[in-house]
């Protein structure tokens, strides 16, 4: 879901909203090594902190980033 470093920051907006439903799944972002060093990968993972939030964080680290 998302693109490049914009996964968990998806993850974070869908869980709040599935919570705010009532529904209780569980959401997942898969995000690479390269993009968890973007500035908004951060951001997200600070606001998912922050919340009581049913999220789980894959790091797929291939140990490539492409700038």
């Amino acid at each position: 879901m998302g693109h490049s470093s914009t996964s968990i920051s998806a993850a974070v907006g869908m869980s709040i909203a599935a919570r705010a439903q009532g529904d209780p799944r569980q959401i997942v972002a898969v995000i690479g090594d390269g993009a968890l060093s973007a500035g908004m990968a951060f951001e997200a993972l600070n606001h998912a902190g922050s919340l009581d939030l049913d999220v789980m964080i894959v790091l797929n680290d291939n140990e490539m980033s492409i700038s």
